[in-house]
């Protein structure tokens, strides 16, 4: 699938089909997601697979009764071995690093299951002592995020997305892109510019 394509159809799929997922693609979400980038190219990022229906259940309540994490068939929960960067980076490599990273592997899953046919679901909102007890994570090891995977057992839903034009700020905060007809026009006219130059409005 063209990459254009994977990134405009991924979505959040909370819905999942009763089949299972077939070992090859699950082995190109854990390949793809081993090539995120890492602070250091120190690799904190590990993935535990989860299929057994009673640690589902325990993921589900320690996601505050996040029931799907139940239907979906297979589970990644990534993690950030934060021994990994800490040594190195401190307290920043504990609070930043190793969690930015894990951030980084887990989009590629998403990516990648929107590749393979599949569907999924980053889930951030748990209580990690929950999670870590249920996985038995030693204390250095940080879940980053609940992954159900599956095929998908309901349509996508489309969502609005905020414009660029609120979001893009050239040179620094507040500074907008100049008025143009489309976002391609509008770069254009930037690179054309001296850095200095702020335009005040859109």
């Amino acid at each position: 699938m063209e990459f254009g394509t994977v990134v405009r159809r991924r979505r959040m799929v909370r819905a999942f089909q009763n089949r299972p997922v077939e070992a090859e693609k699950l082995a190109r979400l854990l390949e793809y997601a081993q090539r995120a980038p890492s602070a250091g190219h120190l690799e904190p990022q590990e993935f535990i697979l989860v299929q057994d229906a009673t640690r589902k259940r325990q993921l589900a309540e320690a996601a505050l009764g996040q029931e799907f994490i139940v239907q979906a068939p297979v589970v990644i929960v990534v993690c950030a071995d934060a021994r990994r960067t800490t040594w190195r980076y401190g307290q920043r490599g504990w609070e930043r690093y190793c969690i930015t990273d894990g951030a980084f592997a887990s989009l590629l899953i998403l990516l990648t299951a929107v590749d393979e046919g599949l569907g999924a679901c980053f889930v951030g909102a748990f209580r990690d002592a929950e999670v870590a007890r249920v996985l038995g994570l030693p204390p250095q090891v940080r879940p980053i995020g609940i992954i159900p995977i599956g095929y998908p057992g309901e349509g996508p839903v489309r969502v609005g997305r905020r414009p660029l034009a609120e979001r893009v700020h050239l040179e620094g905060w507040g500074n907008p892109l100049p008025p143009a007809p489309s976002l391609h026009q509008a770069l254009t006219a930037w690179l054309g510019t001296s850095s200095s130059t702020v335009h005040p409005t859109f």
